[in-house]
Parts: C-alpha cells; structure tokens; sequence
C-alpha cells in the first residue's frame, strides 16, 4: 500500500512542479490581468494537489471483507 502512496505522491509532487513552472513563466511572459488569472488556476491546482497528497496519507487501508461491525460481510 505504501509503495502505492509513494508513487502516486510522487506524481503529484510532478504536478505542483510543472505548476510552479508555470506560475513563474505567466508572471513574465503575460499582461498583468492574464497573470493574475493563470495565478489563481495555478494555485488552485496546487492547492488541490496538496490536499490529494494529505489525504491519501491519511487513509487507514481497510480489511477486505469486513463490515464496519467487524463482522465477514
């Protein structure tokens, strides 16, 4: 389970970067209004992919074929 979350953290961890990227290269090569526009999308995305990585490391991994009584369901 571990090796998944790392991956996919990883993944996101991609993400934010290529975003960061972009945030710095719409700050130089747009108007000020497209900036602030690409700004916000950008770091909504990375907001977003913060809060993926918080809770795909907060799931406990479940037992398979258990209720939540504890019982084989």
């Amino acid at each position: 389970m571990n090796t998944i979350r790392i991956v996919i953290s990883l993944f996101i961890a991609v993400l934010i970067a290529v975003s960061a990227v972009g945030w710095v290269w719409t700050g130089a090569h747009q108007t000020a209004s497209q900036a602030a526009a690409s700004h916000l999308v950008l770091g909504l995305g990375m907001l977003a992919g913060a809060v993926g990585v918080v809770a795909i490391w907060r799931a406990r991994p479940h037992e398979h074929g258990k209720t939540k009584a504890g019982r084989a369901g």
